[in-house]
């Protein structure tokens, strides 16, 4: 478990172990053959896909959909990473983080609020504190979930 304070000074709880949850979100960390897959958002910048599930959706089911629609990738095996607790003034939520190694990557007419996929190759913890990344990317959580998903990643070969 790590506890500590977001950037915007929400208390945040991540789990290395599984939940008894089905979470609010959900966050990729996809792996290709040449790199690490990440959405363009349009306004936040680099980061990995993800988002809300909708009713009656399980987590997996949302993190397939997830994929698919921000970066048009697909994977045959989605990897537990952690599942994470943030709890702010606003609204309390969680979200459950998966790593997967993308099988294919198929051109979308549309990302919606993305412009689609963008591979990176090298370490994951070492570029994600960069600029062009979403302010979600450059938080202390993501530093200890990037290092867990490449564990997990490099085990799966």
């Amino acid at each position: 478990m790590f506890i500590y304070k977001d950037t915007l000074g929400n208390k945040v709880t991540i789990y290395f172990e599984a939940q008894e949850i089905n979470s609010d979100d959900v966050l990729i960390i996809p792996k290709t053959e040449d790199g690490w897959l990440f959405t363009e958002h349009k306004i936040r910048g680099l980061e990995f896909p993800g988002g809300k599930g909708e009713p009656g959706e399980t987590n997996l089911a949302a993190a397939e959909r997830e994929l698919m629609e921000e970066t048009g990738a697909m994977s045959d095996a989605f990897y537990f990473v952690a599942d994470y607790l943030v709890e702010s003034k606003e609204r309390t939520f969680t979200k459950r983080v998966y790593a997967a190694k993308i099988t294919t990557i198929e051109k979308q007419a549309d990302y919606l609020e993305t412009k689609g996929p963008v591979v990176l190759r090298g370490e994951l913890s070492q570029f994600i504190l960069q600029p062009a990344f979403s302010f979600f990317m450059r938080d202390a959580g993501m530093v200890q979930i990037v290092k867990q998903a490449e564990r997990i990643l490099g085990d799966k070969n």
